[in-house]
């Protein structure tokens, strides 16, 4: 996967919200849904998603593991938002950010 002119289109809105330790917290608000888009699109615009052992920094991904413990990718899917019987019934799911990951972030200095 990569960022490609000629490839199916993808938009994603990325927002910080707050700065840690030299890292971005951010917000991503999806309009489609490709394979690993967020990563993608983050990693095309030289911020990729910690702990992306695929698409990200190996370097930034030790020393996470090392000084914070991240020992996985850092995605977090907070909400999802859908309708069904053809828009009349709309759902609003929220998800906390887990306590590994907030435990990665208050490590963050």
């Amino acid at each position: 996967m990569r960022v490609d002119p000629t490839g199916k289109p993808s938009v994603s809105h990325f927002k910080v919200l707050e700065r840690r330790g030299g890292h971005s917290f951010c917000e991503v608000r999806i309009e489609t849904g490709r394979t690993h888009q967020i990563r993608v699109h983050a990693a095309h615009l030289g911020h990729p998603v910690a702990g992306d052992d695929k698409y990200g920094d190996d370097e930034a991904n030790k020393r996470l593991a090392q000084q914070v413990g991240l020992k996985r990718l850092f995605l977090h899917a907070a909400s999802i938002e859908f309708a069904l019987d053809k828009g009349k019934t709309p759902y609003l799911i929220n998800a906390p950010l887990s306590e590994e990951l907030n435990a990665v972030l208050d490590r963050l200095v």
